[in-house]
């Protein structure tokens, strides 16, 4: 019987050296996080601080930074293709004239041969 007493007064004593280490890790980290933050997160705040990051690739999400990189490189393209646009109207025009000389031509060709 002495030992089993023995044995509940060890035990005893590793339950409450456990319990006095939680209260101090635990005291420990929420003044950490009141010196991080000003106060203490709630625990949604605390979890979406540290999953956000995953959260937001596994729904394919984007950043405000990423989209904003995504708009500057898109009106860097689409300058790019206004330019193109613009050259290849010019490059119309010219086809066009050129065009209308042929047909001119083939027209009084037409005409001669028919004149015959």
């Amino acid at each position: 019987m002495m030992y089993a007493v023995s044995a509940l007064l060890i035990i005893l004593t590793i339950l409450i050296l456990i319990g006095i280490y939680l209260y101090f890790r635990n005291r420990a980290r929420k003044k950490a996080l009141k010196e991080k933050y000003g106060r203490v997160p709630s625990h949604t705040e605390l979890y979406f601080e540290e999953y956000f990051d995953e959260m937001i690739e596994s729904w394919d999400l984007l950043k405000k930074e990423e989209v904003e990189d995504w708009v500057d490189k898109m009106e860097v393209r689409l300058d790019g293709v206004s330019e193109d646009l613009e050259e290849l109207k010019a490059n119309r025009e010219t086809i066009d004239n050129k065009l209308d000389k042929v047909e001119s031509r083939l027209n009084k060709m037409e005409s001669k041969k028919q004149g015959r």
